[in-house]
């Protein structure tokens, strides 16, 4: 049966590319989104079977708004993606790189690129815009010859720009991690991963007798990150990456984090997908001098 699949972005975009590799199996057509807000709209009132959202990069960091919205919407992961981040700076045919004055992209793309343009374009106008995909479609479309766009290669060949500069993110490792997450749980038989978010309350001791749980379970905490309770002073919901060998193993620490929590939810429980990075960071090892 065919998936309507929410992305924040457009076609040509990473979150495209992410969803491409996800659901290649699968039949499924896009939904574009203009923000993340307007993404969990799409997929709170099911105009949208499933959503890939993006939740942290290796250079830019996590984006935290993305964990509220996970959390306030109810919303349930049931898979990752690492998707390998390769930004190229585009512009209209014939144009020199002495002749720009604006690069456009997204906010998180300028910010990943943020060492190379600081190089080569020193003074150029940077402009944050919705998406990397449609700076380059809104580009070929205009024809500015003053200005340039960082997309990926999809999007610069998919509406017929010109290359400028290759790979020009701050680190060759540059990865993004997205999230594929549903309106409602779906029942899982195998897992080896776990997303959660809970609260302690605020005495000595009480996050590390989480940790310790976590420990002598014998688990892998993959991240930790906390996040202020709105309205309340020193209170903390606490997101977890706790990764595992066998489902009831985690049933049994969720039970024993449960009693030592004043609040305590899975986000999802799904496959993880480590072997992606792992896999890539050995072919460019492979190739590189």
């Amino acid at each position: 049966m065919r998936q309507n699949i929410a992305i924040q972005g457009y076609p040509g975009s990473f979150h495209d590319e992410a969803a491409a590799r996800y659901f290649a199996e699968q039949d499924y057509g896009l939904v574009p989104a203009p923000s993340f807000e307007v993404l969990a709209d799409l997929l709170q009132t099911g105009r949208a079977d499933k959503a890939v959202m993006a939740i942290e990069n290796t250079i830019a960091g996590t984006i935290l708004p993305n964990y509220r919205i996970l959390r306030e919407r109810n919303f349930w992961i049931e898979g990752e993606i690492y998707l390998p981040i390769h930004h190229q700076l585009w512009a209209v045919e014939d144009v020199l790189p002495n002749q720009i004055r604006e690069i456009h992209s997204h906010p998180m793309a300028l910010q990943q690129c943020s060492l190379f343009l600081s190089h080569k374009y020193p003074g150029i106008k940077w402009v944050e815009t919705e998406d990397t995909a449609l700076s380059a479609s809104l580009l070929a479309k205009d024809g500015d010859g003053h200005r340039a766009v960082i997309a990926s290669q999809k999007a610069g060949q998919l509406y017929g720009l010109t290359i400028l500069h290759q790979n020009i993110e701050n680190n060759v490792h540059n990865f993004t991690r997205f999230f594929v997450i549903s309106s409602k749980p779906t029942q899982v038989q195998t897992a080896n991963k776990a997303s959660v978010y809970l609260s302690v309350a605020d005495e000595k001791g009480k996050l590390l007798a989480v940790l310790q749980q976590i420990y002598n379970h014998k688990m892998n905490l993959s991240k930790l990150q906390s996040f202020p309770v709105p309205g309340r002073f020193r209170a903390y919901y606490f997101h977890l990456d706790i990764e595992f060998d066998h489902l009831s193993a985690y049933w049994e620490l969720s039970q024993s984090l449960k009693s030592i929590t004043t609040e305590y939810k899975e986000l999802g429980l799904y496959q993880r997908a480590h072997g992606e990075v792992e896999a890539h960071i050995d072919a460019l090892q492979m190739t590189t001098p």
